[in-house]
């Protein structure tokens, strides 16, 4: 799941990708159009993940993203409304393929997500309950590798990390050396959390 979305643009990336094989395409964005295309399972009952797809909808109030095969395009569904794809907010976009794919089958309980910058787009509370679902399916087997620069997903991983007593392991590079920790023994040392520190002890000073 890379930061940028895929929806808007899924013919235009189909088309490069696979029809005129454009050198150099970042493989990423054109298996994850593929992807979202697969068919939707006749019986979704079976799936453990069901739930967890429910979790996500409840994020926007039942909304959802939807695919018209008839005229191979994504949109938006509001209740009894649709609306064009490219209308449609950022984070939402995003929370919806990652509804997709469990919806349509394509990830499961042995599945290996990787997600870039998973704050891009989401505001704060949107990301907390985003993690809330990610530590859900963690649960139920997917395994997760996540890249951020976000303050508030570090915390929230702290977070997890204390509550269930779990190793969640972090690579963290500062001054060009890479290093290994685990959130469950501390909040780790790096500029995202150190810029965090910085700007509380300025706020401290102005008051």
């Amino acid at each position: 799941m890379p930061p940028k979305e895929v929806l808007s643009l899924d013919k235009i990336i189909f088309q490069l990708a696979y029809q005129d094989r454009v050198f150099g395409f970042d493989s990423t964005y054109s298996d994850l159009v593929v992807a979202l295309q697969k068919q939707m399972p006749a019986d979704k009952s079976n799936s453990a993940l069901s739930q967890t797809s429910q979790q996500l909808e409840s994020m926007f109030d039942g909304d959802r993203i939807e695919y018209d095969r008839q005229r191979s395009e994504w949109f938006y569904k509001h209740k009894k409304a649709r609306y064009s794809i490219n209308a449609t907010a950022e984070g939402v976009k995003k929370i919806g393929i990652l509804d997709t794919l469990i919806r349509n089958g394509f990830l499961t309980e042995n599945s290996i997500i990787f997600i870039d910058e998973p704050e891009s787009a989401l505001h704060p509370t949107a990301i907390t309950k985003l993690f809330n679902i990610i530590d859900a399916l963690a649960r139920l087997g997917v395994q997760f590798f996540i890249a951020s620069h976000s303050y508030f997903v570090v915390k929230k991983l702290y977070i997890m990390a204390q509550r269930e007593e779990m190793d969640i392991p972090v690579m963290i590079c500062n001054d060009g050396q890479w290093q290994q920790t685990s959130l469950n023994e501390g909040m780790p040392d790096n500029e995202i959390i150190n810029e965090s520190i910085r700007l509380f002890e300025q706020e401290i000073g102005v008051a």
